[in-house]
């Protein structure tokens, strides 16, 4: 039985407003002074980078702060996603009860919410869990954050999936599903968030040009050859896990004002049928697209439900 922390796939306009923190929207009543929920609607409603950054990793702020102005100018245009909206014609607005958050499109439209369900908080640690609806959807999210340098700073982001605990207990009627594929789904998703957090500690290179990049050996410092956000298995060409194989595509790294970042990713088992029975794809959208073929999966496969 597991529980896994995912990355969004239905809901792709949550890469903007989740993963570069504009998910961070709390009820009204809830915001008090240095709770982590103020931190989070600090984010969410930023207009100048050094107060994104004092919510962001002490080592990410750290690394931003001594950027070239240009450099840092352009981590500003990421990082500060309230004013991306805003340029693209969308904003966050408050719910109608004033419990959470809506992102309104340019044409007046509500394309989902977001509302503070539960805050967990022990020691410096906290968490907090998110309900994001789109439409009849909805998901449970949950952002890791910890107290450092004065602040509360996000240090993960992700959906929470929970086993049914009836279902994985009881017999099961079914075909078990190949234990390499949920291990090879998980990885899809860790990379994504990896992709993501290097793209934005590195803007001028953009998403990296190959996994090792992303990695890195035990005794090294984090750099943007080796950025340490992945564990060393990654290190190798190509990266062999769990019975699948994982093999990553440059298409464009966005590093260029004005330019869209695009990589693809893939987990194809080594033995169709025994080490898996599905093959996993994925791109800079975080969708994970699976198929049965015997193939490598693509972008025009059906996503995973």
């Amino acid at each position: 039985m597991s529980l896994e922390v995912v990355v969004p796939m239905k809901i792709n306009w949550l890469l903007r407003t989740f993963l570069f923190l504009a998910c961070s929207v709390v009820p009204m009543y809830s915001v008090q002074a240095g709770t982590p929920q103020t931190a989070l609607e600090e984010l969410a409603t930023a207009e100048n980078i050094a107060v994104a950054l004092k919510h962001l990793p002490l080592k990410v702020q750290e690394h931003v702060e001594k950027l070239p102005a240009q450099e840092k100018a352009a981590m500003a245009d990421k990082l500060l996603i309230r004013k991306n909206m805003e340029r693209e014609g969308s904003k966050l607005s408050r719910t109608g009860d004033g419990n959470g958050w809506e992102l309104v499109e340019k044409d007046g439209k509500s394309k989902g919410t977001i509302t503070v369900k539960k805050t967990f908080i022990s020691g410096a640690d906290a968490l907090v869990e998110l309900e994001i609806k789109e439409g009849e959807h909805s998901e449970t999210a949950m952002i890791g954050m910890r107290f450092e340098g004065d602040e509360w700073r996000v240090m993960k982001i992700g959906h929470w999936q929970g086993t049914d605990l009836e279902a994985e207990l009881l017999p099961k009627v079914e075909a078990q599903e190949a234990p390499g594929e949920t291990a090879a789904v998980s990885n899809l998703r860790t990379l994504n968030s990896a992709l993501i957090a290097y793209s934005t500690t590195y803007p001028q290179i953009g998403y990296p040009a190959a996994l090792q990049a992303l990695s890195g050996q035990e005794d090294q410092e984090p750099s943007a050859d080796h950025a340490m956000m992945v564990d060393s298995s990654f290190m190798a060409v190509p990266t062999t896990k769990a019975g699948y194989e994982f093999r990553y595509v440059l298409i464009n790294s966005g590093s260029i004002e004005g330019s869209e970042g695009r990589y693809q990713a893939t987990a194809t088992p080594l033995e169709f049928g025994k080490t898996g029975a599905r093959s996993f794809f994925t791109d800079q959208t975080a969708v994970i697209r699976a198929t049965t073929e015997p193939r490598p999966a693509n972008e025009n496969d059906p996503p995973l439900e």
